[in-house]
């Protein structure tokens, strides 16, 4: 089985709303990523933070069928929680994680990373050139969840710290997306040209 988690954080201050449901070419930008991965995993998963914000997603995806929604196990964690939420709930031993503010994957990128074998690593992770990290465009292993509890016991909350502890390969970002457009994420009106 592969499996695909999708992470969504709360409400951007600049965007004024939650960054996933904000319409772009008259769909949510959730329903862009989705659309982009439903064809390349059998398992969809979306994590969200608390039972308000999944309130406000069924609302979005009432007729998209075969995505599991679920919400952080241990709240207000930011993304390491919401990765630990995501690896304890996915059937298959490693997923693809992206963020829901990343509209603008693309179909290559999910190919390539569907390429590697991640037997001997906990992690796949882009690198770009200059060292900066894409830890929310990773593949990561179920064996990592206890490596996540240790670090959220110590108040550390950024996936970045889990990539620097576990076994992880980084690969250029060029070589999984050589547009880069997989990693535009969605900050500002202006990124989205509205």
């Amino acid at each position: 089985m592969k499996s695909a988690i999708i992470l969504c954080g709360g409400l951007s201050k600049r965007m004024g709303k939650d960054k996933g449901l904000i319409v772009f070419d008259g769909e949510p930008l959730i329903v862009r990523i989705l659309d982009k991965l439903k064809d390349y995993f059998d398992e969809l998963l979306l994590v969200l933070r608390d039972d308000e914000q999944e309130r406000e997603y069924l609302k979005v995806l009432k007729d998209y069928g075969n995505v599991k929604i679920f919400t952080d196990v241990i709240k207000g964690q930011g993304p390491l929680g919401g990765l630990l939420t995501g690896l304890l709930k996915v059937n298959s031993a490693h997923a693809l994680v992206v963020p829901c503010d990343s509209p603008f994957i693309t179909r290559g990128f999910i190919e390539n990373c569907l390429k590697i074998d991640l037997r001997d690593y906990d992690a796949i992770v882009p690198v770009w050139d200059d060292g900066r990290i894409e830890p929310l465009h990773a593949i990561y292993s179920k064996r990592i969840v206890d490596r996540i509890y240790k670090l959220l016991s110590k108040d550390e909350r950024r996936a970045s710290a889990l990539v620097k502890i576990i076994n992880s390969r980084l690969i250029p970002v060029d070589e999984l997306d050589p547009s880069l457009e997989s990693f535009r994420n969605v900050n500002k009106p202006e990124d989205l040209g509205i």
